[in-house]
């Protein structure tokens, strides 16, 4: 169980360093829209299942963590449509979402993800991979030049053995960092609160998501108001939708039309790494107890984290003038 939920954060981190270098370097534009798409909805089903994976073990932690997050289904009219209940299979947890979830994560999920790798790879065989530099290759006429004996100035390279042993090379770095944590941080996915077994009538102290997931976790709690009459739980609660759906929009959100890294692009610079930053205070945040000078930075970055989506047209706009390419 050590091995699994340490297997679970490795991949996320992967994940989350994959979908980061793609914005970095463009590799979401001109005509590889239907590969960040479908790069989406693969972090959508792996959080998913990251989700139902961590109630399976149906101590403290794992039984209120499902608690909050299908409550998510019972804010607004969602309510009144009984959809909460109909997930839960009765008004609160109980045996019956425990085997719903458990049917999700053996067997539901892993043939979604299956399907969805599929169309990811599908997707990358019309457009090819990005480059660094984003150069536009003629692959076929690279990989003449490189048959015929111009090694140095062909820019691709063999898959076997040359390409696959760079990913051997990555891989068992990955592998490491995976195997220092399960012998040397058991603690590190073993919540102690998660061994107490569920106990609907003991809430803990303090509720929190996996690492993973704490970044969106404090959009949905980062409200803690009532704005123009709306209550704050309603208004975190399409945040966090918002913060869940925008991803997946943002090849059309970047209106700069050539494919160039960030360092390239000076506003669009300055607007990832404020990004990430942003992304890591709300990880933070999102760990430590609600109240105070907390809830108070919780919702000053979910604020950034909007501000920061609804600025990337703009941004990306200028920086394509200023080169230009507009």
């Amino acid at each position: 169980r050590h091995m699994h939920g340490v297997a679970a954060s490795v991949i996320f981190l992967i994940i989350y360093i994959h979908m980061f270098t793609g914005i970095y370097y463009g590799s979401y534009k001109k005509g590889r829209e239907m590969i960040w798409i479908s790069g989406m909805l693969l972090f959508v089903t792996f959080s998913a299942a990251g989700f139902s994976g961590y109630m399976l073990p149906w101590g403290q932690m794992s039984y209120w963590a499902a608690s909050v997050i299908t409550n998510l289904f019972a804010g607004g009219s969602l309510e009144a449509w009984g959809l909460v209940e109909w997930i839960r299979g009765g008004f609160t947890v109980n045996d019956a979402t425990l085997t719903r979830f458990f049917m999700l994560h053996v067997f539901l999920l892993p043939l979604a993800i299956i399907g969805i790798i599929a169309l990811h790879f599908y997707s990358l065989r019309i457009p090819h991979v990005n480059t660094q530099t984003s150069e536009e290759l003629d692959f076929d006429a690279e990989a003449e030049k490189y048959l015929a004996g111009n090694k140095k100035s062909a820019k691709v390279i063999p898959f076997w053995p040359v390409f696959l042993s760079k990913d051997f090379a990555v891989l068992s770095v990955f592998l490491i960092f995976y195997f220092y944590l399960v012998f040397f941080h058991f603690g590190f996915a073993m919540d102690p609160v998660n061994f107490d077994p569920a106990d609907n009538l003991k809430t803990p102290a303090h509720i929190y998501p996996e690492w993973y997931f704490l970044w969106s976790y404090e959009t949905l709690r980062g409200p803690f108001f009532d704005i123009l009459g709306m209550k704050a739980g309603d208004i975190g609660l399409i945040i966090f939708g918002l913060a869940q759906g925008i991803f997946l929009v943002f090849p059309f959100l970047d209106r700069d039309p050539d494919i160039l890294p960030a360092h390239k692009r000076p506003l669009f610079r300055i607007w990832f790494w404020i990004l990430i930053v942003d992304l890591i205070v709300l990880s933070v945040f999102g760990k430590l107890p609600p109240g105070g000078v907390n809830s108070l930075i919780g919702f000053g970055s979910t604020a950034i984290f909007l501000a920061l989506w609804a600025a990337l047209p703009i941004i990306t706009r200028i920086d394509a003038k200023r080169r230009g390419a507009l």
